[in-house]
């Protein structure tokens, strides 16, 4: 995405959740524009598969560069025997060196199929179908080299699904994971971040949902967070990059919409950002390389798109408004010390993987926390105030 709140790009200097967001043009992709596509990542390029284009469902694949900002027409997917294969609305995901691209809507007709690409030998290789029922417009998100899978819309046109399955490459074999907690839905949003997956937004045959849900693998659970607080819309585009996940473009069924927003992972609250600057669309695509988030294509206002932007969220050089406490020193070697917090505050610490290592509330001006158990690495302190997140800065710790 971005210099974002990343943490590939974090200085090592302490920051503050506050900060200003930009979206920045990037090259159109090559091909006919086009709606509904799937994405995955392999090593720096992005890649856009299927997809449809106002006339005809896709096959087709091209991969983008961002170092040369350029895209590269790629094997379409089943290669050189792939007809019948076209497909819009389906699932793309990543696991080890390889891209995947299943379900999905043929000419009159739901996939259930899965496709494993390998780009070192150009060459798609069909894999285990999918566990349950084929569908268009399901999610999909990646914990570790494994992919979940749930939603969606069944061949009747009128089926909604809430079951969840994971796929394991390993073994190349489909298990049921537990429901998704909400009501079924298609085209809802789905993308993961820091070993979690998050679900929502979407309709279920009755209404617009703004529902939010994140999903633990480790005890098989859904946990409801903080609702949406956007206009309730489907076929929007959702990306992580820890500690925030963001949600962008859709339609509630009358509007296309270009608004952003930003759920916070410490705090579980959602704040508007930087409106996405192309066209108002539904059906666009997202992929994150290198931490950096990329966002285009899609359909609105009778018209298919091919542009393509990187979001970006840029540490303001300016002093915030009100900073809550101070921390020192930083990097840090065996202990960092916290001052300026008020009694009644809480005091967390998470590392990149969003695991909570510490908390304690406070008692006096000055913390001093020993961290010689802790692992070198990127760590997070947030300070809370009965519950609500009043700011987050970062440290790298280095013994």
């Amino acid at each position: 995405m971005m210099k974002l709140f990343t943490l590939s790009c974090l200085s090592l200097f302490v920051f503050s959740v506050h900060s200003q967001d930009v979206w920045i043009q990037r090259d159109s992709i090559k091909g006919p524009p086009r709606a509904n596509a799937s994405s995955f990542v392999l090593e720096d390029d992005g890649y856009l598969v299927t997809g449809y284009d106002g006339s005809n469902k896709k096959r087709s694949m091209v991969s983008y560069d961002i170092d040369q900002d350029d895209w590269d027409d790629e094997l379409s997917i089943g290669g050189l025997t792939g007809d019948g294969l076209n497909r819009s609305s389906a699932i793309g995901f990543t696991s080890g060196l390889y891209g995947y691209v299943g379900l999905g809507e043929g000419e009159g007709f739901m996939f259930k199929d899965l496709w494993k690409f390998d780009r070192y030998n150009d060459v798609w290789t069909q894999m285990a179908d999918f566990g349950g029922e084929a569908r268009t417009q399901a999610v999909v998100f990646e914990i570790g080299d494994t992919a979940y899978v749930g939603t969606g819309k069944g061949a009747d046109l009128s089926t909604f699904y809430d079951d969840f399955w994971k796929y394991d490459p390993g073994n190349n074999s489909w298990s049921e994971i537990a429901t998704f907690p909400g009501t079924p839905r298609v085209d809802a949003i789905g993308s993961d971040m820091t070993g979690k997956g998050y679900v929502g937004l979407g309709y279920d045959g009755s209404s617009f949902k703004n529902d939010f849900y994140q999903y633990f693998p480790v005890t098989d659970t859904w946990t409801q967070l903080a609702d949406f607080p956007g206009t309730p819309r489907i076929n929007a585009t959702a990306f992580g990059v820890f500690p925030q996940f963001f949600v962008t473009t859709g339609d509630d069924g009358f509007n296309y919409l270009n608004d952003t927003w930003e759920y916070n992972y410490f705090g579980d609250v959602w704040t508007q950002r930087a409106d996405f600057p192309g066209e108002p669309r539904s059906g666009a695509s997202a992929f994150i390389i290198e931490s950096r988030p990329f966002v285009g294509l899609g359909y609105g206002n009778g018209s298919y798109y091919d542009d393509f932007y990187e979001y970006t969220i840029l540490l303001s050089e300016t002093k915030v408004d009100k900073e809550y406490f101070e921390l020192y020193p930083n990097p840090a070697r065996d202990h960092i010390t916290i001052q300026a917090m008020k009694n009644g505050q809480t005091l967390k610490i998470h590392n990149s993987l969003g695991q909570e290592l510490y908390s304690v509330q406070k008692a006096s001006q000055l913390e001093k926390i020993d961290l010689s158990t802790f692992d070198n690495g990127t760590y997070f302190v947030s300070i809370f105030e009965h519950h609500e997140l009043l700011e987050t800065k970062k440290f790298i710790l280095n013994h």
